[in-house]
């Protein structure tokens, strides 16, 4: 049996897993009785979706989070015939199911997100320390993902805190009340969408240029993070730190479910510093990972193949004048 791959390993921290139930109607009508094209159920949630990608694209993942009852032994189950290695902390309760309907007629997605189990305390000391004993000089560390029910908002905040001077690359993905505390706890890279920083991130001031999106993320930069990843959707994505900035077109394909495709572009982008590659080339690749993922139904890759290809068409701009 071949071995996990070698080099360092992208620690998936992901407090709030679920496993996804996705189903397939000919068209969406709210109030009527559907009947589904097809169905399936697999772990989920935004912590496995990049794991996945990471192993997908032979990279080496390690996924961190909470688990309990019958949903959570999936979600184990999962880790293992991936190859993720399961670093999740046992907890009482049920794991989430998060129900995605895909109307197959417009391509739109809707998506149902349970609540999930509330966590302890000691749960999330567990977590934090597991995270601790795991990491390694060299390793990546993401925090993705919303937050279960009795974790504290700062959770991803302390993380990022606890694992400076340990010589690894920390990245967070998240929204809501939390993530203007984790901008403020200096991740090497935040990445979010543009309604995220707007909205969550506490950088904007009253009279400012909605439209002026580069300087929000510069802003993001002043207050401590190493650089700022802007997702656009099909418009690509824009990257900015205190000497680099890059606007990147995703490749054009033909959407079928777009559910998940911002994260295993963090797949894509993670795994590509890991090997080490520079950001510019490391942002074309979860470019190219993002825009696969959004041509396949569930969120996936078939493998790092699909992505070599589409990333010859992921084209990055340099934006004139950043501070250096």
């Amino acid at each position: 049996m071949q071995g996990p791959p070698a080099g360092p390993t992208i620690h998936v921290v992901s407090p709030n897993p679920a496993q996804d139930r996705l189903q397939v109607v000919s068209r969406l009508v709210v109030g009527e009785v559907h009947r589904a094209t097809e169905v399936i159920s697999r772990p989920g949630g935004k912590g496995m979706i990049v794991a996945r990608g990471v192993v997908r694209l032979r990279g080496r993942a390690a996924l961190h989070g909470f688990v309990g009852g019958s949903v959570g032994a999936q979600i184990s189950a999962g880790c293992r015939e991936l190859g993720i290695e399961d670093r999740q902390v046992p907890i009482d309760g049920e794991t989430r199911v998060t129900t995605v309907i895909v109307d197959s007629t417009s391509g739109t997605s809707t998506v149902v997100n349970e609540p999930g189990p509330e966590v302890r305390p000691a749960d999330v000391d567990a977590l934090v320390e597991g995270l601790l004993e795991a990491v390694r000089p060299g390793d990546l560390v993401v925090c993705t993902g919303s937050l279960p029910r009795g974790a504290p908002v700062d959770l991803y905040a302390r993380c990022v805190t606890s694992l400076r001077g340990r010589e690894v690359v920390t990245v967070v993905d998240t929204s809501g009340p939390g993530l203007a505390l984790a901008v403020r706890s200096g991740p090497d890279v935040l990445k979010v969408n543009e309604e995220e920083l707007r909205a969550d991130a506490d950088l904007a001031e009253p009279d400012d240029d909605p439209a002026d999106l580069s300087a929000l993320m510069c802003r993001a930069v002043d207050a401590g993070v190493g650089a700022v990843i802007v997702t656009r959707g099909a418009a690509g994505l824009s990257y900015r730190s205190a000497t680099e900035g890059w606007d990147v077109q995703s490749p054009a394909v033909s959407v079928v479910n777009a559910t998940g495709s911002g994260d295993m572009m963090l797949a894509g982008f993670v795994t590509a510093l890991a090997r080490g590659d520079d950001r510019q080339s490391a942002l074309r690749t979860g470019a190219a990972a993002g825009a696969a993922n959004a041509a396949r139904l569930e969120p996936d890759l078939s493998g790092p193949d699909e992505v070599v290809e589409l990333r010859a068409h992921a084209v990055a701009t340099g934006v004139p004048g950043v501070r250096g």
